[in-house]
């Protein structure tokens, strides 16, 4: 009997669908239910026609996709540049002066300020309005031609950071690929990008920040802004001593190989100190110009700048830059004098409570220490190559080990402005070409470039003699000059009222200081005294202190104990543990056998009250023995 799963040889013959030929194999296989089953569905038997033909397809994807990559693998090479990398912002300025921005179709649009952002001006007439700067993104991948080579570029966001002050964060990642197997077409890309970012930096300063905590891989100096280049003939020191730190940073950068030879770090470091607005920070500028050099500056008084951040900042710092800290010292502050206390702010109020970066008193403590910062410095973590500077206001609160060689190798003085000083700055404020002065103006006559030129300079004499030595900075004489700009001779009969005008104002701020000191001291000293009180009565209200049974002979006076009649000169305690305590500043006991007054002394000797900080304090009251 015929199985009516199994087909006929006549069907067999009659079967014209493509199942028909592996019918034997079916048999051989014992799929026979499965083979008459899609025979007699045909919805089934589309299915697997789709399936088959689907296989086929993803198999010849793959097949292609796996000869593109060994293609590409073999005659293309690619570079992957981070955003924060120096590299970086060389291959967008190669991008933005090829033109690739015309073919962009996504802009980012911000308004003009000194952060750069690599802009372009996409017409004539927002580049005369200057308000605007549009951002290509380059998103999007774009084919180019560079000297005989095809060049693709793609920039995508690197992985995606978590932070708890700043949120989610991702560098961007451009990918440079170059249709060649020669290595030395990326080469000569990355050349030419770095050689135009040098020439169109050249007339400025670029400073870097780092001004949120970084979690990736890469270190991330998140802000560059540029600034106008500064001639060192603006900066008014003392004769020579611009041109001698000149000279020695540009020998520091000439002599890398001779520094290698001798077995020398290759590293440099200047500290400028002196008091406020003498001319610290200009210096750094005008010399980071005349080298042409980048600044790279980190505030250690950041939150988020500890011994790793300042390690990994450092190292991310390339070489031939400057690497700046200023006011090192409020890094590390040194303990303050007497009746010096912060001024009162929020924590105050909770005097028990601590924040992490917090010292007593609400001051703000680096998170960075002298260790990480010495490490960094000249220790196994220490860079060379780069040119470190430090600023300080007073460089007596700094540790002696951060002031030796080695670490800081030249220390610059800076002192408050000479009559010579005075005298070149009025002269650099008023030039020849843009001054117009009052006698000039009042004869309505024509005076000569040198005429005026060198009635200038008698101005600047007459204004230097006013000016009293080493008593006013700089910048106090430029904010009075500015006030005067384009009036050489006000300026010049004004001086002296400005002058006594200022000590005055010296003088108040003295006073007032004076004031605040006194109240601080005041205030400080009855906080002591509270807080003794109150410790005493708490430990009092423990237990811990009881008075003594056997007070020691010669503690009472007036015929003996209180029992017999006699007083108590001072209280005195003794511990769980049987050790004397006395109160702070109460009076020396008499000594034994020693003559006393009457038996009935007076009761304000009796009740006389230690002194802490020259504030009485009341010893507690005790339970009787």
């Amino acid at each position: 009997m015929q199985s009516e799963f199994w087909p006929s040889s006549q069907s067999k013959e009659g079967d014209k669908s493509w199942l028909s030929g592996s019918n034997v194999l079916t048999r051989i296989m014992g799929f026979s239910f499965f083979a008459s089953l899609l025979q007699s569905n045909s919805y089934m038997l589309d299915s697997a026609k789709l399936l088959i033909l689907g296989t086929i397809i993803e198999t010849g994807r793959r097949l292609c996709q796996w000869l593109i990559e060994r293609f590409r693998f073999q005659y293309s090479i690619t570079a992957q540049f981070n955003e924060g990398d120096p590299t970086y912002d060389w291959i967008i300025l190669f991008l933005t002066q090829e033109n690739l921005w015309q073919r962009s179709r996504e802009f980012r649009v911000t308004a003009t300020s000194s952060l750069r952002k690599w802009s372009v001006q996409p017409g004539q007439e927002a580049h005369a309005n200057g308000h605007v700067e549009y951002v290509p993104t380059y998103e999007a991948p774009q084919l180019f031609r560079w000297k005989g080579y095809w060049v693709e570029i793609k920039r995508s966001k690197g992985p995606v950071v978590f932070t708890p002050d700043f949120g989610n964060q991702a560098a961007a990642i451009m990918y440079l690929t170059v249709y060649t197997r020669d290595m030395s077409a990326i080469s000569a890309i990355v050349e030419s990008a770095r050689a135009r970012y040098l020439e169109t930096s050249r007339p400025n300063v670029i400073v870097h920040s780092a001004d949120q905590p970084h979690f990736g891989p890469v270190f991330t100096w998140g802000t560059a802004k540029s600034k106008v280049r500064r001639p060192l003939s603006s900066i008014i020191l003392p004769e020579g001593v611009i041109d001698s730190l000149l000279q020695d940073a540009r020998e520091f950068l000439e002599t890398e190989d001779w520094y290698l030879k001798a077995g020398i770090p290759h590293r440099r470091g200047y500290l400028l100190h002196g008091p406020p607005g003498s001319g610290k920070s200009s210096t750094i500028y005008a010399l980071a110009g005349e080298l042409g050099l980048e600044i790279y500056s980190l505030s250690l008084a950041s939150g988020f700048v500890d011994d790793s951040f300042l390690q990994r900042a450092v190292a991310a710092i390339p070489k031939d830059a400057i690497f700046l800290i200023e006011d090192i010292d409020c890094a590390f502050p040194a303990s303050r004098e007497d009746g010096d206390e912060p001024r009162d702010n929020f924590m105050s109020a909770f005097p028990g409570m601590m924040i992490p970066g917090m010292m007593a008193g609400g001051q703000r403590r680096s998170n960075v220490t002298l260790s990480g910062l010495l490490n960094v410095l000249d220790g196994v973590g220490s860079e060379e190559g780069k040119l470190f500077f430090a600023t300080t206001n007073f460089i007596d609160h700094l540790d002696p080990a951060l002031l030796r060689p080695g670490r800081i190798d030249r220390k610059i003085q800076y002192k408050l402005a000479t009559k010579q000083q005075a005298a070149a700055l009025f002269i650099r404020f008023y030039p020849e070409s843009y001054t117009t002065l009052q006698s000039q103006t009042d004869s309505k006559t024509q005076m000569t470039s040198t005429e005026k030129t060198s009635a200038i300079e008698k101005l600047a004499e007459v204004f230097a003699l006013d000016i009293p030595e080493h008593e006013f900075s700089t910048a106090e004489l430029q904010g009075y000059l500015l006030a005067c700009k384009r009036q050489p001779e006000k300026a010049v009969e004004g001086i002296l009222a400005w002058v006594a005008q200022e000590r005055k104002e010296r003088e108040e701020r003295k006073v007032r200081e004076s004031e605040r000191k006194a109240k601080s001291l005041e205030a400080r000293d009855k906080r002591d005294a509270t807080q003794l009180q109150g410790s005493l009565a708490r430990l009092n209200g423990m237990g811990v202190l009881t008075p003594m049974n056997q007070p020691p002979e010669g503690l009472f006076v007036g015929g003996g104990p209180p029992s017999a009649g006699g007083q108590v000169v001072g209280p005195a305690y003794a511990s769980t543990n049987g050790a004397e305590t006395r109160n702070q500043g109460a009076a020396e006991p008499p000594a034994v056998g020693e003559a006393t007054e009457a038996a009935g002394a007076s009761s304000a000797d009796v009740s006389a009250k230690p002194l802490v900080n020259g504030t009485s304090v009341a010893p507690p009251v005790l339970p009787a023995p």
